[in-house]
C-alpha cells in the first residue's frame, strides 16, 4: 500500500481514538450523561457525581481534549456543554449497546425494578396513555427547564416528600427522571406507592420519548 495512504489511515485512527479516551471512564460516561440533560458548572458537575471539584476538573479537561464536551462564559461562570447534538446521539447509543450486551447491565436493571414499591411502565406504554396520566418530572429544575417531555410537570426529588399535596390520587403517575442509569424514578416512584399515590416509573428520559415519538 502506498505509504501516504498508510499514514493518513494511521493518523485518523489515532485521531479518532481521542473519542475513546474520553469515554474511557465510568466517571466521564456519568458526566457526559449528565451534560445531556442541561450544561452545568463544575461545583454542580462534582455534587452530582460524589468527584471532588479537582477530580471533576480533571475529567472535564480530557473530555474537552477528547472534544466531547466545550465550554461558555457566562460572566464569572464557566459552564459545560457537550459539544454537539451528536454527542448526545453517542451517550444514548452506548447505553443501548449495554443494555443489549452486558448481562450486568440487564441484572442490574432487573434488581433495581423488583424492589418494593416499584412498578414499571414501557416507554411505549407511557407514551400511549400520556393524555390520561400525569406526566412527573423529578430531575432538578434547571434540567427540566432545558427540555422536558410536553405537559409533565416538574417536582425534583428533593422537594417531592413535601409536595405530595400538589399530585392528585385519581390519576396515575408517570414518573421519569434522566433516564436508564437514573435511580430517581424508581425512588419516587416508591415514594409516590407507599403514600397512596398509583405511580409507575419510566425508566426511560426525556430524549428517549422526542426521539420515539418522532418517528410515530
Amino acid at each position: 500500500m502506498n505509504q501516504q495512504a498508510v499514514e493518513y489511515k494511521h493518523q485518523l485512527y489515532k485521531e479518532l481514538s481521542r473519542v475513546g479516551k474520553g469515554l474511557s471512564s465510568d466517571k466521564r460516561l456519568e458526566i457526559l450523561d449528565l451534560l445531556s440533560q442541561s450544561p452545568k458548572v463544575v461545583d454542580r458537575i462534582a455534587q452530582e457525581t460524589g468527584m471532588s471539584v479537582a477530580n471533576t476538573s480533571r475529567h472535564l479537561q480530557v473530555l474537552k481534549d477528547s472534544r466531547l464536551v466545550r465550554t461558555v462564559k457566562d460572566g464569572n461562570h464557566v459552564i459545560y456543554q457537550l459539544s454537539s447534538p451528536q454527542i448526545n446521539e453517542l451517550v444514548a447509543l452506548l447505553v443501548s449497546v449495554g443494555e443489549n450486551e452486558l448481562s450486568e447491565v440487564k441484572m442490574l436493571h432487573a434488581r433495581a425494578n423488583r424492589q418494593e414499591g416499584v412498578r414499571t411502565i414501557t416507554l411505549g406504554e407511557a407514551i400511549d396513555e400520556a393524555k390520561q396520566d400525569l406526566i412527573l418530572d423529578v430531575r432538578p429544575t434547571e434540567e427540566y427547564q432545558a427540555g422536558h417531555i410536553d405537559a409533565a410537570i416538574n417536582i425534583p426529588l428533593d422537594s417531592l416528600s413535601t409536595s405530595l399535596s400538589r399530585l392528585p390520587k385519581e390519576k396515575t403517575i408517570i414518573v421519569y427522571c434522566r433516564g436508564r442509569l437514573c435511580p430517581y424514578a424508581n425512588l419516587a416512584t416508591q415514594l409516590l406507592n407507599q403514600h397512596g399515590f398509583t405511580a409507575r416509573s419510566l425508566n426511560y428520559s426525556c430524549y428517549d420519548w422526542k426521539k420515539t415519538t418522532e418517528h410515530k
